[in-house]
């Protein structure tokens, strides 16, 4: 796990597409370098947030789902 997580957000227990949404307007806000880590439970947040991450000046770090809680790890891409 990267000792750098400047902000934890935790979305367990909430249903689809709420988790995709939160995690969307952290990363709207966050700066260059950056790192996150975005906790879910919701049933189709995985392929949500990647999706999410595909489209968004952000590297996913690591993903891993340890009893049923999805863990995202992500980092504010440099500005260009």
């Amino acid at each position: 796990m990267h000792n750098n997580i400047d902000i934890e957000l935790d979305l367990t227990g909430l249903d689809s597409p709420l988790p995709m949404l939160k995690t969307k307007e952290l990363l709207d806000s966050l700066r260059s370098g950056q790192v996150v880590l975005v906790k879910t439970t919701a049933v189709g947040s995985e392929q949500n947030i990647r999706n999410l991450i595909n489209n968004h000046p952000v590297t996913l770090l690591s993903l891993h789902k340890q009893d049923g809680v999805f863990n995202f790890l992500i980092e504010k891409d440099a500005a260009l």
